[in-house]
């Protein structure tokens, strides 16, 4: 998830307003790989998952704040006032 977020495509605001499907998602993953329909394996495979969810949400607000397309903020690359002007 912090590789996601310096790549610009989650942010923390959108892992908040979207925890609502993770947990329906996690849910339905931890249905499809558990052995049983017992819902108690289901809790033991969807809550270790909702947890993990919420771990890599505090890592995308610690780590994921600089991106890698603030490179062009830095002054990495040139603008358009640096370059020599066309004579035409």
């Amino acid at each position: 998830m912090v590789f996601l977020a310096k790549m610009g495509f989650v942010t923390v605001p959108f892992l908040n307003r979207n925890r609502k499907y993770a947990i329906l998602i996690n849910f339905i993953i931890a249905a499809i790989l558990t052995p049983t329909p017992d819902v108690v394996n289901q809790l033991m495979m969807g809550i270790p998952l909702m947890v993990l969810y919420e771990i890599s949400v505090v890592a995308v607000y610690l780590f994921g704040k600089k991106t890698f397309a603030g490179f062009q903020e830095d002054g990495l690359v040139e603008s358009d006032s640096e370059l020599p002007e066309k004579n035409e």
